[in-house]
């Protein structure tokens, strides 16, 4: 693999340690950078030859790099599973693509593109109904065919883990089980998956609890309601559903069309869809309409109001950029009427903010495909990356005459080539707790073109605030930095490191919870190793007592050097290496003997 990365949380009262290896970040924040915004004039399609196979061209229309990243024969295809899911794992560092000619699926590098190995040892219920976990780079879910088992899959060790038998976690259900139509990915939390009992009955599967809850819905259609991102929320035609299964609201929606669950900037669930035909309410009439499910409120984002013309078909929206730090990124692929590219939004590919009334929309190239040969596999499908810096799709190529096959293509935007090369690239980061203040710690072994780092902070992981300015020191190969913050957030907490270039180009690190509890007491150094200070905020008399990790009370092996109503002062050299408990009133402290 590309990227391997490690995380060690570790939590209690007095300490919380973040850590991570990584060799590449790509976490975007604003996807339109170099793009046109809201961009209304024609960019008609040009002849362009085909790329060969990893070589990438430049679109002549919109100025974009496009690369092509499989090797289909004459008459087959390798195309995206679907728009609705997420291509790359979590992390980006591998993807999967649909292989027509053999009937099964390749597992692809997800940053270089090269061929790893066909998936031939999973057997899912549905092509296209393979689920990245939105967290660990490692694991797929799909149903499996036959079956009935709900199935986490290692893709590095092959390990196949039933975590339930979506038969037996039901009692009225004695027919096929399906994912069903129209299905979307999995709660963005990867923990609810949602099914249906022949065309009788629909439910929803929480995995870390076991519980099914069914849903009061009569006409399934062989659909089941898919959840958003939140795992609180479910769309089924038209309509909204709450946890227990009620409907919750009508969305503003004439009938079902190509559409997918995803986020608002404001980070309300959403679902995304094409309208061909003004709601029952009247409105919500484009190309893309943004329903947030929360409030049932529909917002157009490319419609005829915004300057476009009636929508075009063979739009497919994909909204599953869940690691897209700026929110509310979506991307589409539209055929159009015509077909030639000659018109707004024919043929093109675009992407999109769901910024409520002030949507950014950026076109982003031509795709070049058509359905004339090869049908529904000749359909885009555009899909949008986790950090949103990338979209897939898939094209025959036509130009002046049909492409005599099916490849996958992949939209690099510019915000992708800035992030990749300024990606610095760090040996380790480490946040963590101590003494009630926050601590950053980094280590970069490469930072060619990089001016300063800026340590931030924030409450809610959205809006951030500036702690420190660290400007690069180029006199190490390998350099180390530490900052502190003194004033950090009371409660959870989260920081990210921004990297700014000598140009002023900034990219991002992936962001690291932290937690400061605040306390009566203060231990430090922790860890210790000879002396252990013991600083008490208010005076008050106490009972002091240290335990091991078993229990066991230890108090007289440490010797009290000092102790009055502020402060204790202790020897603890004859404290073997471990974990320890100061236990003092109702407080309980851990700290670790070195």
């Amino acid at each position: 693999m590309s990227l391997h990365h490690k995380l060690i949380y570790m939590k209690n009262q007095q300490l919380v340690v973040c850590f991570l290896i990584f060799s590449q970040v790509i976490f975007a924040q604003d996807l339109s950078y170099e793009l046109l915004i809201n961009d209304l004039e024609l960019h008609p399609m040009q002849d362009i030859a085909k790329p060969g196979y990893l070589e990438t061209i430049v679109d002549p229309s919109f100025g974009t790099t496009i690369r092509r990243i499989s090797n289909a024969a004459d008459g087959t295809f390798i195309v995206p599973v679907y728009s609705t899911i997420q291509a790359w794992n979590t992390d980006e560092s591998l993807m999967i693509l649909y292989d027509g000619s053999v009937g099964t699926h390749q597992l692809l590098d997800g940053t270089d593109y090269t061929f790893i190995r066909y998936l031939d040892d999973i057997s899912p219920d549905d092509l296209e109904q393979l689920f990245w976990d939105h967290e660990d780079p490692d694991v797929l879910f799909y149903l499996e065919s036959g079956s009935d088992d709900f199935i986490s899959y290692n893709i590095i060790s092959q390990v196949k883990t039933i975590l339930a038998n979506l038969d037996e976690v039901t009692t009225s259900c004695t027919g096929s089980i399906s994912l069903g139509n129209d299905v979307q990915m999995m709660s963005w939390n990867s923990d609810i998956i949602s099914f249906r009992c022949n065309n009788d009955a629909a439910y929803y599967y929480r995995i870390s609890t076991g519980e099914v809850t069914a849903f009061n819905i009569t006409d399934i259609a062989y659909t089941a309601p898919m959840p958003g991102p939140s795992g609180e929320l479910f769309y089924h035609r038209n309509n909204v559903y709450d946890m227990d299964g009620n409907l919750l609201h009508n969305l503003n929606e004439n009938s079902t069309e190509h559409s997918c669950m995803g986020k608002m900037s404001n980070g309300n669930d959403a679902h995304f869809a094409i309208a061909f035909a003004q709601g029952p309410e009247g409105g919500c009439l484009g190309d893309i309409i943004a329903h947030d499910i929360v409030t049932g409120e529909c917002t157009p984002l490319i419609s005829q109001e915004q300057g476009y013309d009636y929508p075009q078909s063979g739009t497919h929206i994909s909204a599953v950029s869940h690691n897209n730090t700026d929110g509310g990124w979506l991307a589409a692929s539209m055929m159009g009427y015509d077909r030639d590219g000659q018109e707004l939004l024919d043929q093109e590919l675009v992407i999109v903010k769901a910024d409520g009334d002030n949507p950014i929309v950026c076109r982003i190239g031509h795709h070049r495909s058509d359905e004339d040969q090869f049908d529904y596999w000749g359909e885009p499908h555009a899909t949008i990356s986790p950090s949103g810096t990338r979209v897939l799709f898939a094209s025959d190529w036509s130009g002046a005459e049909d492409g005599n096959s099916v490849d996958s293509y992949i939209v690099e935007l510019p915000i992708y080539e800035n992030t990749t090369s300024l990606a610095v690239e760090f040996d380790f980061i480490n946040c963590y707790e101590k003494d009630n203040y926050v601590v950053v710690e980094w280590q970069s072994a490469s930072e060619i073109n990089h001016d300063y780092y800026v340590v931030q902070k924030s409450k809610d992981s959205k809006e951030w605030s500036s702690v420190k300015k660290v400007n690069v020191n180029a006199s190490q190969s390998l350099a180390s930095y530490k900052i502190i913050d003194t004033s950090p957030y009371t409660g959870n907490s989260y920081y990210r490191i921004v990297n700014v270039d000598q140009a002023a180009n900034q990219s991002y690190s992936s962001i690291y919870p932290v937690n400061v509890e605040t306390s009566e007491i203060l231990l430090f150094p922790n860890p210790c190793a000879d002396i252990l200070n013991v600083k008490i905020k208010r005076s008050n008399t106490g009972a002091m007592r240290i335990v091991n990790s078993m229990g066991q009370d230890i108090t007289e092996r440490a010797i009290v050097i000092e102790k009055n109503n502020e402060q204790i002062i202790l020897d603890v050299k004859s404290l073997t290496e471990g974990i320890y408990y100061f236990l003092y009133n109702e407080q309980n402290i851990l700290f670790s003997k070195l």
